[in-house]
């Protein structure tokens, strides 16, 4: 899965989930794409702004290691920010509060989690998130316990409409660099592992 592309001719260590290129047109379209070369930007941009580095809404845009090494890898590294951070913008998050949801928005949240096609869940500590249909719902499964629900029962049942369930701390491993980069918000893991795997 690549997530983000980074246009340079100098050597550079970064995330297998980017994608490193010589030229703009190897870049992978669509994606965020930082080029690295104030000649390049001064060649093909007349209006720009120096201080900018932001030269459209999937285009950025740094100095090379030759020009200022300092502004390069400073800039690289908050582009990789900005990319794991596009990545899940359009990702809506949905918290099921069995306590303060009324029992018909509970029932509408049960029904959409039957609907969603390829659904990945995955259980981290007391909460299980389910990703599918750009959607994540988060079940806390000590909430459900307060409130005497058979929690056994529920996860068994997400296990059974999933069509991938992660449990282990194994998956931290593979997303440990997502993880870092999105503050740690576990509740990703189901995405990421979706578009990785799709």
């Amino acid at each position: 899965m690549k997530i983000a592309n980074i246009v340079t001719s100098n050597s550079l260590e970064v995330d297998d989930n980017i994608n490193i290129v010589e030229s703009i047109d190897d870049a992978i379209e669509g994606l965020p794409t930082l080029v690295t070369s104030y000649k390049w930007v001064t060649e093909n941009y007349d209006d720009y702004d120096v201080y900018d580095k932001k030269l459209n809404d999937k285009l950025y845009w740094t100095f090379a290691k030759t020009e200022r090494r300092d502004i390069f890898f400073d800039d690289v590294d908050d582009f990789i920010n900005i990319a794991n951070k596009e990545l899940v913008a359009n990702i809506d998050y949905i918290f099921v509060d069995p306590i303060l949801l009324k029992l018909s928005v509970i029932k509408k949240i049960i029904k959409k989690l039957y609907s969603l096609s390829n659904k990945v869940s995955f259980k981290y500590m007391d909460m299980i998130y389910v990703y599918g249909d750009g959607l994540i719902f988060g079940i806390d499964l000590n909430l459900l316990n307060f409130i005497g629900i058979n929690v056994e029962r529920v996860e068994n049942k997400i296990k059974k409409n999933s069509n991938v369930f992660l449990e282990n701390d194994e998956i931290f491993i593979e997303y440990k660099s997502n993880m870092e980069r999105l503050n740690d918000s576990v509740k990703y893991i189901p995405y990421l592992y979706s578009i990785n795997n799709e």
